[in-house]
């Protein structure tokens, strides 16, 4: 016939079969190592997205210990919140409204009025940041 012994068919039979194994081995390797690389940066996104939201409740935090909610002297509106020891407005009659260390509200003087508006100008043209924030 063609000459190839039985014992030839087994061991090309075998070599065959170890190829497949290792192929196979492989495959689930690769596999392995594409669910870790898929679980890491499932991992990396949590933890960005908990570290955000950790850093703004810092932040809302360090607001709401740093402001007062203040009545308006002027219009007597009660949804204003301003940062102590600063001068912010009024959210309806855009009154310059200072406030002291002690959380009392008064109608800014129009130098401190003046500086006020500058500062807002500045924050809203920087995007919201300003010197005294960094």
């Amino acid at each position: 016939m063609f000459g190839i012994g039985l014992g030839n068919l087994v061991r090309i039979g075998l070599r065959v079969s170890d190829h497949i194994l290792r192929q196979q081995e492989i495959e689930q390797s690769r596999a392995r190592a594409e669910s870790a690389r898929l679980e890491a940066e499932a991992s990396r996104e949590r933890t960005t997205k908990e570290n955000s939201i950790y850093r703004r409740t810092l932040l809302e935090d360090q607001i709401a210990r740093d402001s007062v909610a203040v009545e308006c002297p002027n219009c007597g509106a009660t949804g204003n919140r301003i940062r102590r020891d600063s001068t912010g407005f009024c959210e309806y009659c855009g009154t310059a409204i200072q406030v002291s260390s002690g959380g009392i509200a008064y109608i800014a003087d129009p130098i401190e009025k003046v500086r006020a508006k500058a500062e807002e100008d500045i924050r809203l043209k920087t995007g919201g940041v300003t010197d005294d924030q960094n």
